[in-house]
């Protein structure tokens, strides 16, 4: 309104707001001048609607929520609990160091794993890497580190935080054919609840910090040696529970350590090893769809069957109802990228391997779910 003008720039980090602006603004213009339109257009302004930003609310300006095509590539949304389910089977760690019998499920796994988190404050980011533990049930991070680090100096001056985790291939994988087209990952945005001596104060917080200690110690031999000696002798739960703080209270009021937990309000996940774009592609095909023999899936990257199976089984559900057959044979014929699939055909039928829509109607494989997704956790 200052500048009389729609012809302003874009600014960095808030791309799609900024885009959300211009295009309501243009369309503002546009109903009062419909000559204004096409100005708009040839001079490098664009429709909304073609790059899925959605006007009258807040827009997130990321390629993770650009679902034209790119890296988003496939036909087929995913659940929340398809969502869920890959969260916990990607972030899954190693198996148990400090005892079994505390695993989080039945799995066996410690849901351990080492993260990249960036912050910033004052416009300055900041990068760091930290071992943090997935809480199955929730999908909250939960982490103890050493204070005066600069991470938790950046979280007590700004609490949001970007936290991320890759499966990179290695090279024994790149040699069994493997490529980056293979590897996944997660990405979480929300902000750090850091607990103190006050949170003592309230059953509210005592329990927060609980799930944090029994969540996050027994992932780790040494220390859970000593938070699980501080209750042995308890003689019932109440015991046990008493016990239980002290140590942790203990443990906060020393300030040595920083007790938080991560709660997530966008998670990204990433799983390029759905891709079909078939002939480039189809090592992704060939390692997600099912074999007769020992060996159901030649997919080895710590993925389990049961997982595979899973999202199979989705889109098979998907696949026998008239509308989600009719959105998938729609995607790859008249959707956004249908002409890069009309050009890909034919070297799929040079190289004899099946088009990304046959592969997408493919009962037995992974492909046409979309490779990446974004799950937004309930308020």
């Amino acid at each position: 309104v200052e500048k009389n003008t729609t012809e302003i720039d874009t600014i960095s980090g808030c791309t799609g707001t900024s885009l959300a602006i211009i295009a309501a603004a243009r369309d503002c213009v546009g109903q009062m001048n419909p000559g204004s339109d096409a100005w708009a257009l040839s001079n490098g302004y664009v429709k909304a609607e073609d790059y899925n930003i959605v006007t009258g609310v807040d827009s997130i300006a990321s390629a993770t929520t650009n679902k034209m095509g790119g890296v988003n590539f496939g036909a087929i949304e995913w659940t929340e609990e398809l969502q869920m389910a890959a969260v916990r089977e990607f972030l899954k760690g190693g198996k148990y160091l400090g005892n079994a019998s505390c695993a989080q499920d039945e799995s066996g796994y410690n849901y351990r794993e080492m993260y990249q988190m960036a912050t910033a404050f004052n416009n300055i980011p900041n990068n760091t890497n930290l071992e943090l533990v997935l809480r199955a049930a929730d999908l909250h991070l939960v982490g103890v580190s050493e204070a005066g680090t600069s991470k938790t100096i950046e979280f007590q001056r700004n609490p949001n935080v970007s936290v991320s985790w890759v499966r990179q291939i290695r090279i024994p994988e790149e040699e069994m054919g493997y490529t980056y087209y293979c590897s996944y990952g997660v990405q979480i945005n929300g902000t750090v609840r850091m607990y103190s001596a006050a949170d003592f104060e309230t059953t509210e917080g005592q329990d927060a910090i609980l799930s944090v200690f029994d969540t996050y110690y027994p992932t780790m031999a040494t220390t859970w040696m000593g938070y699980a000696k501080s209750f042995a002798e308890a003689a019932d739960e109440a015991a046990v529970r008493e016990a239980k703080l002290a140590y942790a209270k203990s443990t906060i009021e020393r300030g040595a350590s920083i007790v938080y937990e991560i709660i997530p309000s966008r998670i990204v996940i990433t799983a390029p090893f759905l891709m079909n774009m078939i002939p480039q592609m189809s090592n992704g095909l060939q390692f997600t769809t099912a074999h007769e023999g020992e060996d159901k899936y030649a997919y080895e990257l710590l993925l389990n069957d049961s997982f595979i199976d899973m999202l199979i089984a989705y889109k098979n559900e998907v696949l026998a109802t008239e509308e989600g057959l009719a959105a998938v044979n729609a995607y790859y014929t008249e959707g956004p990228m249908a002409m890069m699939f009309q050009q890909l055909d034919p070297m799929c039928e040079q190289f004899g391997v099946p088009t990304s829509l046959q592969a997408a109607l493919d009962p037995n494989c992974a492909a046409g779910l979309k490779t990446q997704t974004t799950y937004i956790p309930a308020e």
